[in-house]
């Protein structure tokens, strides 16, 4: 594979500039990380859970390496789709941009450079830092601890709450580049937050980029993650979040996937105490040649936790999409509620979605279940909604943004709801710049 090959040469030739600016215990990490991949390289497709991913269209480009890109500082990176926030942040190429690489505001948080939070609070990243990602072995989380250059380090302070927090995470390297972002965020007792994260990209040049993010949620911590992906037909991201979910704490994630030549998002949520919630909620459309995957694992250790998955997908054309969701409730999980759906709408004979829900229990006092439909348009409600004298394209229209409802309906920010509808709109549409000739009409304007 060209890329792998190019990846290892620059590990091996550049070994001080990869281990640079970052204290022993990352260093040690990034070695065995870098000597890991150097050994398995990307994973082989016999792997089920990468069978259907066309890894063979990243693989045999060439993405300069380099941890040091070039990008265009007087850019306004705060553009997003939430309306209103308490603080925004952008992450470029894998770096973090501020005036202020990292600082405590007034409440106690502390958001910042990952890389600067190794050095000004070494004995806290340590402790949480690879802590979940070392459980998984994964290639690219090795590629991604081997090269990664920055990311963001939050930190919430107990009982801090109501914080509102926007990302702009844009890739927009000068030419085509490999990028490595890792994020790390820490909730402790009792704090509440909710992110805003928009990855955006440059329309002219092929990115791959590995985004890994640790999230820990001490107990009764609360976190609302809402994730829009809007990236040019040329780049891949390949996202992994891991959790792990102390009792009576609370995760939601709502991921948007709308564009990108290649887009995966794994995640993994390790429920540790009593009483825990997570909902995990997405929408992905794509359409031409695009690739849209969603792999999902909860694992439920204690009693009385609940958790619940929700996925959509709308795909056309010759679009290919995944889903692979795992509920794992262990011996001592008893009364567990652990629910999953996967739903899927196909436009063309061409389109292909494996939807794979598993379940995988050990204890006899739970409620879980786990569904998935593939289908098309139904025709009878198209033939009514035309009676109207609706077109046959708007009436398609209108039904594919009812199957998106459920999704959106779930944000719990209220001003982020309408911005999420134009957007799923427009994309609908064909397009995300203006919906001017659509039935569906905007209520905002870009």
């Amino acid at each position: 594979m060209k890329l792998q090959d190019n990846i290892i040469e620059y590990i091996n030739e550049n070994q001080a500039l990869l281990n640079d600016s970052f204290p022993d215990f990352i260093k040690d990490i990034r070695t065995k990380a870098q000597q890991d991949f150097i050994k398995k390289g990307f994973p082989s497709q016999k792997n089920e859970k990468w069978r259907r991913t066309k890894l063979k269209n990243i693989a045999d480009q060439y993405y300069h390496p380099g941890i040091n890109m070039i990008f265009d500082k007087e850019l306004k990176w705060e553009s997003c789709v939430v309306p209103e926030y308490d603080r925004a942040v952008a992450l470029v190429n894998g770096h973090y941009v501020a005036e202020k690489i990292l600082e405590v505001l007034p409440n106690g948080i502390v958001i910042g450079s990952l890389q600067a939070a190794t050095e000004k609070y070494p004995d806290l990243v340590k402790r949480y830092f690879n802590k979940l990602v070392a459980q998984q072995n994964k290639a690219f989380d090795d590629l991604n601890a081997a090269m990664f250059a920055d990311g963001l380090f939050l930190y919430v302070p107990k009982n801090v709450q109501g914080f509102r927090l926007q990302i702009t995470h844009r890739l927009d390297a000068k030419i085509d580049a490999l990028i490595n972002v890792r994020n790390l965020i820490i909730l402790e007792e009792n704090a509440q937050i909710d992110m805003v994260q928009c990855d955006d990209s440059n329309q002219h040049r092929s990115h791959f980029v590995t985004f890994n993010a640790e999230v820990f949620l001490a107990d009764k911590a609360k976190l609302n993650w809402y994730k829009y992906q809007n990236i040019n037909n040329l780049s891949a991201i390949f996202s992994n979040h891991y959790y792990e979910v102390g009792s009576q704490a609370n995760l939601y994630t709502n991921f948007i996937e709308l564009n990108g030549k290649t887009l995966r998002n794994e995640q993994f949520a390790q429920i540790i105490g009593v009483a825990a919630k997570v909902d995990l909620y997405g929408l992905y459309l794509a359409d031409k040649l695009q690739q849209v995957d969603n792999v999902i694992f909860v694992s439920h250790d204690k009693e009385g936790s609940y958790s619940n998955q929700k996925f959509k997908g709308i795909l056309d054309d010759s679009a290919r999409g995944f889903f692979n969701g795992q509920i794992l409730v262990k011996k001592d999980a008893q009364q567990t509620n652990a629910f999953q759906k996967n739903d899927n709408i196909l436009l063309t004979d061409k389109a292909r979605i494996s939807s794979q829900p598993f379940l995988e229990i050990y204890a006899d006092d739970v409620s879980c279940s786990h569904g998935s439909t593939t289908g098309q348009i139904d025709e009878d409600a198209l033939f009514y909604i035309r009676q109207r004298g609706i077109s046959k394209r708007d009436a398609q229209l209108l039904q594919l943004y009812a199957f998106t409802g459920e999704i959106i309906d779930a944000i719990k920010i209220p001003e982020l709801i309408e911005p999420t509808k134009d957007l799923v709109k427009k994309r609908l549409n064909g397009k995300l710049d203006v919906c001017e000739d659509c039935i569906l009409q905007c209520q905002t304007r870009t």
